[in-house]
């Protein structure tokens, strides 16, 4: 039996996840500090494609995934929002914006998972 990668991909997502979340409530913590510029991880895509494992064709009718992935948005610029008179760049608006897609992520990413783990149970009962 071969090894089923969407439990660890899904537990990666929600590692990532979680780091974006701390980073955000950093950003909204220094957003009256002078000086600070607001921080983004890279893009869950760009992880994904660092550690994404090789597919294997078990069969010669089988197609080779031989395409580099492209998906995936640059990390944005955070200082296209505005930046104040002290050099801060952090929007408070931009980051409930981010932490409102984090919460969305991790709800699809856990429903995903449940959904799949039912489906598992079910082709295993006997």
């Amino acid at each position: 039996m071969n090894s089923i990668y969407l439990f660890g991909i899904a537990s990666q997502r929600n590692t990532w996840l979680a780091v974006r979340q701390e980073t955000i409530t950093s950003n909204i913590a220094h957003a009256n500090t002078p000086g600070y510029r607001a921080r983004d991880v890279q893009p869950f895509a760009e992880v994904l494609q660092a550690i994404r494992p090789d597919m294997a064709a078990s069969d010669p009718g089988h197609l080779q995934d031989s395409s580099a992935y492209g998906g995936g948005d640059a990390v944005t610029n955070e200082a296209a929002w505005h930046t104040s008179e002290s050099g801060n760049s952090v929007s408070i608006e931009r980051e409930l914006v981010k932490s409102g897609e984090v919460n969305a992520a991790f709800s699809l990413n856990n429903g995903v998972i449940k959904a799949f783990h039912r489906m598992l149970l079910t082709s295993t009962k006997v």
